[in-house]
């Protein structure tokens, strides 16, 4: 199974092959041998990675994945989504790659099954090219006692891969910013209207605690003048207790003198009978005597 492709082929024929799951960027036309080698992927969003699979290199005409030449795990990437593409970046150090054997080879990326999941345009490993004018030493992201040998074009396009990524990030964080922004907006005018709302309660609050107020007043001086009517009742009440124990004494001493009275009247009604019983007697002793003449 030979890749031997140039680039618009190779990208050509991706569009309906697997290899086209994981596409390598910026493949030089050669590298330097013995030298710390970049190697720049993207796994598109129809690969599921795996922490087994792996980047290998291989020598151009290879027909199965045990074919390596040399090989490095591709870790899973942080914060990955499924779904979604990403790009990633693996390093071969420069004891593991090939001599200037003037032979072709091409990065493939394997998966944890074995499957040839991307493949990349051929390139080879020369000590005369790129020309030093066209390379540049870098220190190495993960490891600042590493220097990575790279072009000055696939350092520059690494940059601007990380200034996108970068740009992705604050864009995402804008979004999400902007999303606060507008839930706090949300949040404001809720709040704004509790505290029209809050304002209005402790305005009729107020009302009522006046009318309140007003109406205890009222009842103050209500009850200064009950309890001025009541004090006037109960001196009234008094002078009446006296007046009535003065009436029931009078009562008392007319009912004495009426009893007196009754036992005059007692007395002269005996007398009156008495008397009337002497003149009866009179009369009869007269009527008698006058009988008597004749």
């Amino acid at each position: 199974m030979e890749l031997f492709l140039d680039g618009t082929s190779l990208h050509d024929n991706m569009d309906t092959s697997n290899f086209a799951h994981v596409i390598f960027q910026n493949v030089g036309k050669s590298y330097m041998p013995h030298a710390a080698l970049e190697c720049h992927l993207t796994l598109t969003q129809f690969i599921k990675p795996n922490p087994k699979d792996w980047v290998g290199i291989f020598k151009v005409g290879w027909s199965t994945a045990r074919d390596y030449y040399t090989f490095l795990w591709s870790p899973l990437p942080e914060n990955y989504e499924e779904g979604t593409a990403v790009n990633r970046i693996v390093v071969f150090q420069g004891y593991y790659v090939p001599n200037d054997d003037s032979e072709f080879y091409q990065f493939c990326y394997v998966t944890h099954k074995g499957e040839i999941r991307g493949a990349s345009t051929p390139f080879q490993f020369r000590a005369n090219s790129p020309s030093e004018d066209e390379l540049l030493t870098v220190e190495d992201e993960c490891n600042s006692d590493i220097l990575v040998v790279t072009t000055k074009a696939g350092y520059l396009e690494q940059k601007v891969e990380e200034a996108q990524r970068e740009k992705e990030v604050l864009v995402k964080n804008m979004a999400l910013l902007q999303q606060e922004k507008e839930q706090l907006e949300v949040e404001k005018e809720a709040l704004q209207k509790e505290c029209e709302h809050e304002k209005e309660n402790c305005a009729q609050l107020r009302r009522e605690s006046q009318e309140v107020q007003n109406s205890s007043q009222a009842l103050q001086e209500e009850k200064e003048e009950v309890k001025k009517r009541l004090k006037e009742a109960t001196a009234r009440v008094i002078q009446l207790e006296e007046d009535l124990i003065g009436v029931t004494q009078k009562g008392l001493q007319k009912e004495t003198e009426l009893d007196s009275l009754k036992d005059r009247v007692k007395k002269l009604t005996a007398e009156k009978e008495t008397l009337e019983s002497h003149l009866k007697n009179e009369k009869d002793e007269k009527e008698l005597y006058k009988v008597i003449r004749w």
